[in-house]
Order: structure tokens, then C-alpha cells, then sequence
């Protein structure tokens, strides 16, 4: 199979963190156009998230049987998981907030969001763990010496 999931996990690592500065931004400069386009990059980055979890489980069948410690597989499939609840809760909160149902509270969500963007961040290090000390999904080429 194609190893998809390094491909697809660029875009929630980009998408989330820029919704998260464009709802910063939209604090100190009061433009629904910064808000809203917050709110699509969350939206959109939520996708890419969803995808990359996704990919990673396809992805984690192919590594299982190799020597990549199972302690390592399992903290950076769970902190994507919780990732992926993280800002999926982020987005429920904005959506509330958009719509009165809660009281707006900028500091609350922008804390979250902080936390969620360092969750991430983690995860994708520790998938860079992965890769690059342990060599996890890299076809490694075959030797000069064949008969």
C-alpha cells in the first residue's frame, strides 16, 4: 500500500495552526473576515485530522509486525486521537459561541486552541520518532551484494 498518512498529516498541522492565528488576529483586529476564515481552517484542518487518523490506522497495520516499539505506535496514535477530539471540541465551542447558545469567551477558546496546536505538535513528533529513528513505513533499498 502507498503510504498516504505522511502525506496527509501536512495539512491538519497547517490548517489548525492557522486557524488558530486567524482567530487571534481577528481579537486584536475585530474583522469577521479573520473569524470566519478561523473558523474554515478549523473546518478544513478537522478533515485533514479525521484523514490523517485514519491513514495512520492503515498505516499502522503495515508497521505492527516490525521492531518499532508498540509503546511509541500507541502514544502517537492516542495523542492523534485526542487531537482530533480536541479540536473537534474547539469547533463545537465556536460553533456555540457563533450562535449565542454560550457566552462568547475569546480567552477560553484561544487556550484551548494553544493547547490543542501543542498536542498536535507532539504528536507530530513523535511521528517523526517514528520515521526517522525507527525507520517506521521507509522501504529501506535492497543490498549491491544480489547474486
Amino acid at each position: 500500500m502507498h503510504p498516504i498518512h505522511p502525506i496527509v498529516v501536512h495539512f491538519p498541522i497547517a490548517l489548525l495552526t492557522v486557524s488558530l492565528l486567524f482567530n487571534l488576529i481577528s481579537l486584536r483586529w475585530k474583522s469577521a473576515s479573520f473569524r470566519d476564515a478561523g473558523l474554515y481552517t478549523l473546518i478544513a484542518g478537522l478533515l485533514g485530522a479525521a484523514a490523517a487518523v485514519v491513514t495512520g490506522a492503515i498505516a499502522e497495520e503495515t508497521v505492527e509486525d516490525s521492531d518499532i516499539p508498540e509503546a511509541l505506535l500507541n502514544i502517537h496514535e492516542t495523542l492523534g486521537y485526542a487531537t482530533l477530539a480536541l479540536f473537534i471540541g474547539l469547533l463545537g465551542l465556536q460553533l456555540l459561541m457563533r450562535r449565542g447558545v454560550v457566552r462568547e469567551i475569546p480567552a477560553l477558546y484561544v487556550t484551548l486552541g494553544f493547547i490543542g496546536v501543542v498536542v498536535l505538535l507532539v504528536t507530530g513528533y513523535y511521528g517523526g520518532v517514528l520515521v526517522y529513528d525507527f525507520g517506521a513505513g521507509v522501504n529501506l533499498p535492497m543490498s549491491d551484494s544480489s547474486p
